[in-house]
């Protein structure tokens, strides 16, 4: 039978390798970059944005981008640098990110609509020119139309509740405030 403990000489330079390998390792990952918990954690936008659901949708989606600091984008708070900006590079990278969470928190069927704009608040905006004006009296018709026909219907008083906040806040939300100063409250 072969003896299988290898020599003193073997194992030393057997151990100063995998010493040095280890070594090159930890300085390679030293030096590569650490990312962030926002690249780790990709959450999707949890509703899609269709013809009927604009108002939700906005404030979700203000929710998502603003939670990740990053609502300058939409805003305007972060405009366009100049290309020979040295913040061009990072500046561009971050709208395409932003850009790309609203395109996929928009039904496939309108992409085509919003996909060639340039910027995140370029589709930002033009979601809400199609979507959304302040005043849409025909939509606060509709939420007071059903709030006068909701009926508890035999389920939960807490669901009916909610129900009907919902809408009350839905119509605030859309309903333009005549009140100028603090004597019309």
């Amino acid at each position: 039978m072969r003896d299988h403990t290898p020599s003193t000489g073997s194992s030393q330079a057997d151990r100063y390798m995998l010493e040095d390998i280890t070594s090159k390792i930890s300085q390679i990952l030293s030096q590569a970059p650490t990312p962030t918990t926002q690249e780790l954690v990709v959450v999707p936008i949890g509703i899609k944005l269709d013809d009927t659901n604009y108002g939700l949708w906005s404030q979700v989606v203000e929710m998502y981008i603003s939670g990740r600091d990053k609502w300058g984008y939409i805003n305007g708070d972060l405009p366009q640098p100049p290309e020979t900006d040295p913040s061009f590079r990072k500046w561009r990278t971050e709208n395409a990110v932003v850009k790309g969470w609203l395109i996929n928190s928009i039904d496939p069927k309108l992409i085509g609509s919003y996909i060639r704009f340039s910027t995140a608040k370029a589709v930002w905006d033009a979601i809400a020119a199609t979507y959304f004006d302040g005043i849409d009296t025909s939509q606060v018709y509709d939420l007071k139309r059903r709030v006068t026909r909701l009926k508890q219907g035999g389920g939960p008083i807490e669901t009916y509740y909610n129900t009907l906040q919902g809408l009350w806040r839905e119509i605030d939300f859309r309903s333009l405030n005549p009140m100028r100063c603090e004597a019309n409250i």
